[in-house]
Parts: C-alpha cells; structure tokens; sequence
C-alpha cells in the first residue's frame, strides 16, 4: 500500500473549530488502513504461529521468529 504524508505547511486540523480538515480526515483514514506489514523496516514474510518480531541489525528490518 503506498502513503503519502501532507506537506507539513498544510493543516490536519481548521484552528477555528478545532475540526478535522479533508485533508487531515485523509491522513488518517489512510494511516487507519496501514498494516504491520507495510512498514518499510519489515521483512514482507509474513509471521507463522508464536513468531514475534526481532530487528536484525544485519538487515536493518525486523523479521519474523521465536523468542
């Protein structure tokens, strides 16, 4: 799934009201819809039954394995 953050000069929240804007409404939505597994720093295998996430400092992601 691809993201794409607001640049920052533009508003989540109308500082009148205090309400979301579309454009923060958007953002959230969309962060809402993210999984684990869309993080850029995961190994993209998907975890099997009582794997637990471990950063490898090798790879640089966290992988998938006992603890």
């Amino acid at each position: 799934m691809k993201f794409k953050m607001p640049p920052p000069d533009v508003p989540l929240f109308d500082p009148k009201t205090g309400l979301c804007t579309e454009t923060g409404y958007d953002l959230f939505k969309g962060l809402e819809r993210l999984g684990f597994l869309d993080l850029a720093d995961v190994a993209t295998t998907a975890p099997t039954n009582t794997q637990v996430p471990i950063w490898n400092s090798t790879t640089g992601k966290l992988t998938f394995g006992a603890n």
